[in-house]
């Protein structure tokens, strides 16, 4: 549902298959404007992605996604900086409009931005 959304927007969108794919993906050099992440996954969550990139020094927006946020987690990702967590099930509005406040979009269906 977030891809398609995304892609309605006229976004480029590369989808990761879990913690360990973003992380290859960001090593490769991939340019990308957000970050939408599960906060919860295995062998590497969206903690060990935002502490990544931060770690890095790269200060991508990022939105997490959850299905019950974890209170520890929440807390830890709040201290580097991504306090917009969108509880599933997401609403494709609330969706909508946390994607192109992060990206400072004012566009309807179209853009050119890559999101991850």
């Amino acid at each position: 549902m977030m891809q398609t959304k995304l892609f309605q927007m006229g976004l480029l969108v590369t989808v990761a298959g879990g913690g360990v794919h973003a992380l290859q993906i960001f090593q490769t050099g991939k340019i990308v404007d957000l970050v939408i992440c599960e906060l919860k996954m295995p062998i590497k969550d969206g903690l060990d992605v935002v502490r990544h990139l931060r770690s890095n020094f790269i200060q991508i927006p990022v939105i997490m996604t959850s299905n019950t946020p974890d209170r520890e987690r929440v807390i830890a990702v709040a201290q580097m900086g991504v306090t917009d967590i969108l509880v599933k099930p997401i609403r494709q509005a609330e969706l909508v409009k946390l994607v192109k406040a992060k990206l400072s979009l004012d566009i309807e269906d179209s853009g050119s931005q890559q999101a991850a």
